[in-house]
């Protein structure tokens, strides 16, 4: 019996959902330990070490030199970054000037995934609640956006988030 290869499209989907199950297991520990705070810090600072070393003096140039372009990049790639979430046609982003932007997740995927695995692994928490432990993450003084200098909001709606970024 030969073993079929797996689609593209298959393995993002299932890739997904490992995600959302890994995610919302991970809050779910760290809330019954009572670590999440210590747990997003160490995430934040983590996710930042991905960044080349070089990339903050480099922003931290550019914010001098062009600050409304090198903030348009940068929500740009954020934009783009964001798709490995999210359908780019659930994405909304409106320009308010050339150092806020606002970006809106409609129908958020991830949030349809978490609402999913959350009920089938049985996690004694709300989707919402991961929802709510990603922003604080973003929130974290450890964080790359704080690091560069960028202010960011986040409110939940319905069916997804709406994230405000602004050049400080």
């Amino acid at each position: 019996m030969a073993i079929k290869e797996m689609s593209l499209e298959e393995k993002y989907d299932k890739l997904y959902d490992f995600l959302a199950l890994y995610y919302a297991a991970s809050y779910a520990f760290n809330k019954e330990h009572g670590t999440v705070d210590k747990w997003l810090d160490h995430l934040a600072k983590v996710m930042g070490k991905m960044m080349p070393s070089f990339m903050g003096s480099v922003v931290k140039l550019m914010k001098v030199v062009s600050p409304g372009r090198t903030f348009k990049q940068s929500v740009n790639q954020m934009m783009y970054a964001f798709q490995m979430e999210q359908p780019l046609s659930g994405l909304e982003l409106s320009w308010v000037s050339d150092r806020e932007a606002v970006v809106r997740m409609k129908n958020c995927e991830m949030l349809r995934r978490l609402r999913d695995v959350v009920k089938k692994a049985g996690l004694n928490i709300g989707p919402r609640e991961v929802c709510k432990s990603e922003i604080a993450m973003h929130m974290s003084p450890e964080h790359i956006t704080k690091k560069f200098g960028m202010g960011l909001t986040c409110d939940l709606e319905e069916n997804g988030c709406k994230w405000t970024f602004k050049l400080k």
